[in-house]
């Protein structure tokens, strides 16, 4: 085969119930540009890699671990090994949509600025059933192709499966350093650090939402804020736009430990929560708001107090405070 323009790295793990689905969704991708597929199965229980040889594609290449090597050891040896210069990652339980590269490709293609194309995405249940049709990318009406570094280092808002990167733009940071429990955040930040970003009003792809997910279980270990903060340090230490990154420090660091104390209040986490809440505070103090400090209160007071006066408020005000 030719070199591939576009490299698409399917990321596979104990997911023979939704893999074959995703693989079709890669080979039926549109455009007619040269392709490459890599399927990584990191060693899977089931008939993971059963499914992926079932489909006869010269685009197609399987790799099979002989033991598991984890999430993101196996990220980072499918970058390395995509030739494209144009580099999709998707975990084997989501799906493309098949207008995915008419609409990213000439986008990198037609500018060599923008380093990242991203879209919108639908979510979908277990069985596939759409559950959220489109909307689902916070993004403030801004401009669709620009630097959007700030943005997203406030909140992550680019949906992983929707996005297709320049391999120059994430070339030097690669392999991916081992600490990392999800790594599409460092990627995009990494490739925003020099290059725009790029949008397309569209949904490119569907996200499935079933319980095997890894974010809940990166809020209860706390590997989430981990991997948030690293990638936060290694950022603001490297040299790209320093003044910028100076003015954004310490805004940056509060937006991280606010997702962070809203996550573990949710896990009902009270120690944690309360950790983050004052951290965030500590640094932007501008982010307390009315619900922010009914739940700085629940973790002072308990969360079993608190729950039981937000239901007499409830119910003395006829609803309400239905966001806490």
């Amino acid at each position: 085969m030719t070199r591939p323009l576009v490299s698409v790295f399917v990321q596979a793990y104990r997911t023979e119930r939704w893999i074959g689905e995703c693989i079709e969704s890669v080979l039926s991708l549109r455009g007619g540009f040269p392709l490459e597929v890599i399927v990584i199965d990191d060693a899977s229980p089931d008939g993971t890699a059963r499914v992926v040889e079932s489909f006869r594609d010269p685009r197609l290449r399987l790799v099979r671990h002989v033991r598991t090597a984890g999430a993101t050891a196996t990220a980072s040896e499918g970058y390395e090994r995509c030739a494209g210069e144009f580099v999709a990652r998707i975990d084997s339980d989501d799906r493309y949509r098949p207008e995915f590269l008419q609409y990213a490709v000439p986008l990198l293609l037609s500018n060599a600025r923008v380093g990242l194309v991203y879209g919108d995405i639908a979510t979908i249940d277990p069985q596939g059933v759409v559950t959220s049709s489109k909307g689902n990318v916070r993004r403030g009406g801004r401009p669709p192709v620009g630097d959007e570094l700030l943005p997203l280092l406030l909140d992550n808002f680019i949906p992983a499966p929707t996005t297709l990167l320049r391999r120059a733009a994430i070339a030097p940071f690669l392999p991916l350093p081992p600490q990392l429990r999800f790594i599409d955040w460092y990627l995009s930040t990494a490739a925003l650090e020099s290059h725009d970003s790029a949008y397309v009003d569209a949904v490119l792809a569907d996200y499935r939402l079933h319980p095997s997910n890894m974010h809940r279980t990166m809020v209860l270990d706390r590997s989430g804020e981990a991997t948030s903060l690293f990638v936060l340090d290694q950022l603001f230490a490297r040299s790209p736009r320093q003044a910028e990154k100076r003015r954004w420090r310490r805004r940056v660091y509060a937006a991280t430990y606010l997702h962070y104390a809203e996550c573990y209040f949710g896990a009902g986490m009270v120690e944690d929560a309360r950790r983050c809440y004052l951290a965030a505070l500590r640094r932007d103090p501008t982010l307390l708001s009315v619900g922010i400090a009914r739940h700085i209160g629940g973790v002072l007071i308990g969360l079993d107090r608190y729950g039981r006066l937000k239901a007499r408020w409830q119910r003395a005000r006829g609803g309400g405070w239905s966001r806490c």
